[in-house]
């Protein structure tokens, strides 16, 4: 099984992202700070019958400038603090490597962020087509139902978790099969999977009717055969490649 992350890919949008929020955030602080000299060194004076017109051109000039400002800056932060990296998927993909039970036909691709799709923690292609991923560090006891998450408290009362991710794996799952049919896909079946990564000591999970399978990670081999993996041959491997090339690049 080839185990990658699109780092290149992330890599290069960030510096994209750079080299449009820098001239922006550039172009912003020049229209304020002309703005604002235009209205300390007035070039018309005060009373003249241009008066009105030249202030507007002068407030215009800082407001545009410090919406460009905001914009440019929104632009850099997201460069800078955009995720390279997943360790939980890391570390699930490291995991199902080190069980040889996938060959090279597989590709498991983590930490995906794209333009089009959104993030996906990570997405297994194969021969049986593509299984997302939503892969979750968390710990205690908890009841699936469905698609509802319930969350043991100390008290030994359930209260509704927070965190739902059946729904957000199910959001990956629509938003990968619309970006395939997008890149003319349509054929390639797309399944979800959600991933515990603690121990099935520290976490313990009751499941009734689950939309979407659940697994501890030490168990995620033999779980993929309820349904990812139950025909091992779905799609051609010129389709699987071109998933692969689509989510890599």
């Amino acid at each position: 099984m080839d185990n990658q992350a699109p780092i290149r890919a992330l890599n290069r949008r960030s510096m994209q992202l750079l080299q449009l929020g820098f001239p922006v955030l550039a172009v912003g602080v020049l229209m304020a700070i002309i703005g604002a000299l235009l209205r300390t060194i007035r070039l018309v004076p005060r009373g003249d019958r241009l008066d009105g017109l030249y202030e507007l051109v002068c407030v215009a000039l800082i407001i545009l400038g410090l919406i460009l400002l905001v914009i440019g800056g929104a632009v850099v932060i997201r460069a800078i603090t955009r995720r390279r990296s997943n360790e939980l998927a890391s570390l699930t993909g490291d995991f199902l490597q080190r069980t040889g039970q996938f060959d090279e036909q597989f590709t498991f691709i983590s930490n995906i962020n794209r333009g089009g799709l959104g993030y996906i923690d990570a997405v297994l292609v194969g021969p049986p087509g593509a299984l997302v991923f939503r892969i979750v560090d968390a710990q205690g006891v908890f009841v699936n139902e469905a698609s509802n998450w319930m969350l043991q408290k100390s008290g030994g009362q359930l209260r509704l978790w927070r965190t739902n991710p059946t729904k957000q794996v199910i959001d990956d799952i629509d938003h990968l099969r619309q970006y395939l049919v997008k890149h003319k896909l349509r054929d390639v079946p797309v399944y979800g999977i959600i991933v515990f990564t603690s121990s099935q000591q520290t976490t313990h999970i009751t499941e009734t009717a689950a939309t979407v399978p659940v697994s501890h990670l030490e168990t995620l081999p033999q779980n993929l055969h309820r349904e990812y993996l139950k025909a091992p041959q779905r799609i051609p491997p010129a389709a699987t490649q071109a998933v692969k090339r689509l989510l890599l690049n």
